[in-house]
């Protein structure tokens, strides 16, 4: 397990992760961790532009207890939380439920995995990549449909928190639409010429920004 999709959009080539301590000291201390959470933060867990740009992931050692559910990945304001229940703690890629209480939590992806993923392209858009937009575009459903017309959709989602689809023709590229009346709208790149060529076809749709 390399994480792929996150290692070409962030353009990575080496491990930066937590030590190994920190890890075994986490699964000690909640009886274990499930083995992507573990490898995830074995190589990545430690590049703070993936994990710290908005949201966080939480540190082995500062992973949070609710009882049911153990906290690992949290919202910037810490409004919104997302954890594994701890009865899935000895499951490889368990899902990943989302909270905004600690207390009532809800199905956000069915897997760790697609979160991992999705959240990845989430702090991409919101500037965590080298060449990204400067601004939150307001777009309306007709702008929408046509930049869906130009770029294919990526798999990965978030639903609980905020409706957020994520569309781009690249491996190292994401437009981020974040729904509500209408959407609200980012997009970045690693590499220079894939930016340069988004940014060329959305000026050409005029948008409101923020």
């Amino acid at each position: 397990m390399e994480f792929q999709v996150i290692r070409k959009l962030f353009n990575i080539k080496q491990n930066n992760g937590f030590s190994e301590d920190d890890i075994c000291k986490a699964c000690k201390k909640h009886g274990n961790l499930p083995l992507t959470l573990q490898e995830y933060y074995r190589q990545l867990g430690n590049c703070k532009h993936i994990n710290q740009t908005q949201n966080s992931l939480c540190h082995p050692n500062k992973l949070i207890d609710t009882g049911e559910y153990l906290i690992f990945y949290k919202e910037n304001q810490y409004v919104v939380q997302w954890a594994i229940k701890k009865t899935d703690l000895y499951k490889d890629n368990p899902p990943v439920y989302c909270s905004w209480d600690e207390n009532e939590f809800k199905l956000e992806s069915e897997s760790l995995l697609d979160f991992l993923y999705a959240m990845a392209f989430f702090q991409a858009a919101s500037w965590g990549l080298e060449y990204c937009s400067e601004d939150l575009y307001m777009i309306s459903k007709e702008q929408a449909q046509i930049i869906k017309d130009q770029y294919k959709k990526i798999d990965y989602e978030l639903h609980q928190w905020m409706n957020i689809s994520y569309y781009g023709n690249y491996d190292d590229e994401v437009i981020c639409m974040i729904e509500n009346s209408d959407y609200d709208m980012l997009y970045a790149s690693s590499k220079q010429q894939h930016f340069d060529e988004m940014k060329e076809f959305i000026d050409k749709l005029a948008l409101d920004s923020y």
